[in-house]
């Protein structure tokens, strides 16, 4: 019998509020839901799919990583097929909650949006996940997303895309049976049940592909192809296009002399006036390193980043407090710090980790930090 998302919000905002968010030095890992929360969830947190060369179908872990050394510091399993085991490019940063309390997922044959929330091992009936082996040859238990409640299509309707944001589910519906354009739809995250709001269409371009869509750091709904282009010249000669949506800057490219450099397909949105580029993928050639480019009034200013890297950036995590970012490239992580949008410094981290999907790595969710002593007992916010 399925558990109420109520209930859940409920159990997992007691332990929330009942935290002090200090680490802890222990050896041994937490072994339910409270203990983790208090502990605090810190690090870089990736997808991998076939974690440690199991299953890229089944073996699905959400992994934190100390951002210094990498080393995996909190493993949480993910239900069977969540994410596409060989698909790239997929905004898995969108599908977690600001407190890693829940997880959605799209499921299909029936469609349907699925809702999982942190659970504790005994509670974790049938996961894939749940057991890993220590050095003793003894199983404890992994805590795991387990499905909680779910977004059900309609006849003729197909749901896709979730997003999770503050306390609302995000999604797109899409009806075969009909020639209107794909709508982006929300619903509450504790009652995904009700009637959602329509949030908005998303425009048909070439091929009838629906437009490309995105939710800014303050939840603003962004559809490129709704939002007009602006060109903003820099110091340089060269011109910056950006879309953005209230300030945040979604869709951006640089053309060099090097060919077009651009935001990241399905990537996370910075915030405010500030993207990372990335040498155009299609292109017959990548080059190494990317741009960090800032909007200033009708201008803009592009800083070239690990250029010296030896190849592209293939994904990009910013710190919380956009004072630094860590990028991965096909041999390592690389920390950049920033000062008021300058580079303050780069280098190599960590090697990059690997996995038994389709690219060989894990997705990047996001980089997260514990929240400050003072600030211990409130609600985490997107």
């Amino acid at each position: 019998m399925r558990r109420s998302l109520a209930l859940m919000s409920a159990a997992c905002l007691v332990a929330v509020t009942a935290c002090d968010t200090s680490s802890t030095d222990s050896d041994d890992p937490p072994e339910t839901v409270e203990e983790i929360t208090e502990q605090g969830l810190a690090g870089l947190a990736l997808l991998h799919r076939g974690y440690e060369g199991g299953d890229p179908e089944t073996d699905q872990v959400l992994v934190f990583h100390d951002p210094v050394t990498g080393r995996p510091v909190h493993e949480l399993g993910l239900p069977e097929g969540a994410v596409d085991p060989m698909a790239s490019d997929l905004p898995v940063h969108s599908q977690f909650s600001a407190d890693w309390q829940f997880f959605a997922y799209a499921t299909t044959e029936p469609s349907a949006i699925t809702i999982a929330a942190l659970t504790d091992p005994e509670d974790a009936e049938g996961s894939a996940v749940a057991e890993a082996t220590d050095e003793e040859g003894e199983a404890p238990a992994m805590i795991t997303y387990q499905p909680v409640e779910s977004v059900t299509a309609s006849s003729g309707e197909v749901v896709s895309r979730p997003v999770i944001h503050g306390d609302r589910l995000w999604y797109v519906s899409d009806n075969e049976q009909d020639v209107q354009p794909p709508q982006v739809m929300s619903v509450p995250l504790d009652a995904p049940g009700g009637t959602p709001n329509q949030e908005g269409t998303l425009p048909l371009g070439e091929g009838r592909r629906p437009s490309d869509w995105a939710l800014t750091p303050a939840g603003e709904l962004h559809i490129r192809n709704s939002v007009p282009t602006q060109q903003l010249p820099g110091a340089d000669g060269r011109t910056l296009v950006v879309r953005q949506t209230n300030g945040s800057v979604v869709n951006a490219s640089l053309t060099t002399a090097e060919g077009q450099w651009q935001t990241f397909d399905d990537g996370l949105v910075w915030g405010g006036g500030t993207a990372v580029l990335v040498h155009d993928p299609a292109g017959a050639q990548q080059m190494a390193g990317a741009y960090l480019v800032a909007v200033d009034g009708q201008t803009h200013t592009a800083t070239r980043i690990m250029e010296n890297s030896g190849g592209p950036v293939l994904q990009y995590a910013p710190a919380p407090e956009r004072d630094a970012v860590l990028l991965q490239t096909e041999e390592a992580w690389f920390r950049v710090d920033l000062e008021e949008g300058e580079v303050t410094g780069t280098e190599e981290a960590f090697p990059r980790f690997h996995d038994a999907s389709m690219d060989g790595y894990p997705l990047v969710v996001r980089w997260a930090e514990e929240p400050p002593e003072d600030e211990a007992g409130a609600s985490p916010s997107s």
